[in-house]
């Protein structure tokens, strides 16, 4: 079964980003990909800008929905793209060598 989606997900309370279903206390955005052919430059252009909206999404907002200062926010996004580019790089890879 292939994948058609990367989760962001925020823990609240630690801040900490992970790319995994989501559990309580957790926010979590679903990036679908599913419909961009990724072995082209503007298909892994579109999956960036959707995760880069994604991730702010994630961030602009802690645990208890209050709104978070603007450098924690950026703090959280910057994080949250390092984190999910590992798993972005294996998905691209996997799609130019056929998978």
């Amino acid at each position: 079964m292939k994948l058609t989606s990367i989760v962001l997900a925020l823990a609240a309370s630690a801040g900490a980003l992970t790319a995994a279903p989501a559990l309580a206390g957790v926010t979590t955005e679903r990036v679908g990909y599913g419909d961009l052919e990724l072995t082209t430059p503007q298909g892994q252009a579109e999956l960036q800008r959707r995760l880069n909206r994604a991730a702010w999404r994630v961030c602009l907002y802690d645990g208890d929905r209050s709104l978070r200062a603007s450098d924690q926010t950026a703090t959280c996004y910057r994080q949250a793209r390092r984190e999910v580019a590992v798993e972005v790089a294996q998905i691209v890879a996997d799609r130019q060598l056929g998978g």
